[in-house]
């Protein structure tokens, strides 16, 4: 306090002319007057930080009942099973994002957004060099790099993790629900299509399961309404250590002696 008053005086005596003596009472009315005033700013600062703190998730202070609170205002998901540090993430690509402009509609615009909220992803467009001048279109079968069966892919397992997800008729249309997608005809014309994958397409990118949900609807709200994401994804679910997992697919045994499997991955 001596010091904030000090530094007062000093503030204050600066205004008065040069040569002019300026003296204040140790016990006078201003400086009561003017401690009491700084108590009060000192207050009022500590206030508004205290406000900023919770409302802009750029802070240590920002805490899970904060994220709650935001995501319910601004229309997320609401799921405190998903890391607060990825919670935080979304929270502020919703709050940077832009008015409407039509660049908004460009692929990498997508891609910008799904990766600021915390998705390693990459967008795709359905535009292929056709080696006569021109572009076509492709199937998600045709772009996958592992055929799309049940087989076990190398390279893409997660220590105590089980991987699962897409199949070929899993997509994003126009619903939360994959199964409600899963029986849109997108018929022969693929123009108006994309992929999402990994940086390399066709390779499944890893998204944890808890936040399957909150994937898609921002996928949802970016796209152009009448396109269709074809998404190369697998989603993730921790499995206790000790759980045997029992099924007619093959199991992997990990390092810690746990096992593990992978169903219906989209590769």
């Amino acid at each position: 306090m001596d010091h904030l008053f000090n530094l007062f005086i000093k503030l204050t005596r600066s205004l008065y002319p040069s040569g002019r003596a300026f003296r204040m009472p140790d016990l006078g009315v201003f400086r009561a007057f003017t401690e009491g005033y700084i108590l009060e700013m000192k207050k009022a600062y500590e206030a508004s930080l205290s406000i900023l703190n919770i409302i802009i998730p750029d802070n240590e202070f920002f805490s899970s009942e904060d994220a709650t609170f935001m995501e319910r205002r601004f229309g997320l998901i609401i799921n405190p099973s998903v890391p607060l540090e990825d919670r935080k993430k979304a929270i502020l690509r919703k709050m940077q994002h832009p008015s409407p402009v039509q660049a908004r509609e460009h692929y990498l615009f997508i891609e910008s957004q799904l990766q600021a909220a915390g998705f390693d992803v990459y967008v795709f467009e359905n535009r292929f060099d056709d080696g006569m001048g021109g572009y076509e279109t492709k199937t998600p079968e045709e772009v996958a790099i592992s055929p799309i069966s049940n087989a076990i892919q190398h390279g893409q397992v997660q220590h105590g993790q089980v991987q699962h997800g897409s199949t070929e008729t899993y997509k994003i249309v126009n619903y939360l629900e994959p199964g409600l997608d899963s029986i849109f005809d997108v018929g022969d014309n693929l123009k108006s299509t994309f992929f999402i994958s990994s940086s390399t397409l066709g390779l499944n990118a890893v998204i944890p399961q808890e936040r399957e949900q909150e994937f898609r609807k921002l996928v949802l709200t970016l796209k152009p309404l009448q396109t269709v994401c074809f998404p190369f994804i697998g989603f993730t679910v921790p499995v206790e250590s000790n759980q045997l997992i029992e099924d007619d697919i093959e199991l992997i045994e990990l390092e810690d002696d746990t096992l593990l499997q992978l169903e219906d991955s989209y590769d």
